[in-house]
């Protein structure tokens, strides 16, 4: 049986970056199938990269921000194969500390050390500011409710491949 993580991605202390939390709290409210984990990653950088090779699939649930509307949804697929690995002695990616990498990062250093699954989807929500602060942006915290239901339609097509 095919093993899946959902893992939320954010800060929510920092008002709308809480989105990826956010979205795994109101899915572990669901009836989730035995073979999906849904876990609330906060800032792991790349220290997540090991875990991932004991998931077949993995969706991330992050906040984005594209310069797009506040509140959109996107679904973003990854292959493996289309991620760069790391280069040894190359430029150091991460901006300040590998505790502040970002999704890019840990996707690149999860390939380059061999545990990054075949597929990988991502589940983004726009966002504009991330302010201190639980409070999030209505539009924000609407998509929530759309971003679990595009999640559990991703759960129930994978059931049925």
């Amino acid at each position: 049986m095919t093993k899946i993580l959902v893992a939320g991605i954010g800060n929510q202390y920092m008002g709308d970056d809480g989105f990826g939390p956010r979205v795994v709290e109101a899915l572990l409210t669901r009836d989730l199938p035995e073979n999906v984990e849904a876990r609330d990653v906060g800032l792991c950088g790349i220290t997540l990269a090991p875990d991932l090779s004991d998931y077949d699939h993995v969706i991330f649930a992050d906040a984005v921000n594209t310069g797009g509307k506040l509140g959109t949804i996107y679904r973003t697929e990854i292959k493996a194969e289309e991620v760069e690995e790391m280069k040894p002695g190359g430029e150091n990616p991460f901006n300040f500390s590998i505790h502040e990498a970002r999704l890019e990062e840990l996707l690149s250093f999860a390939k380059t050390i061999g545990t990054l699954p075949p597929t990988n989807v991502v589940i983004g929500c726009e966002v504009q500011d991330a302010q201190l602060g639980e409070e999030m942006s209505p539009e924000v915290a609407t998509a929530i409710h759309s971003a679990v239901e595009i999640i559990l339609d991703e759960l129930q097509q994978d059931r049925s491949t």
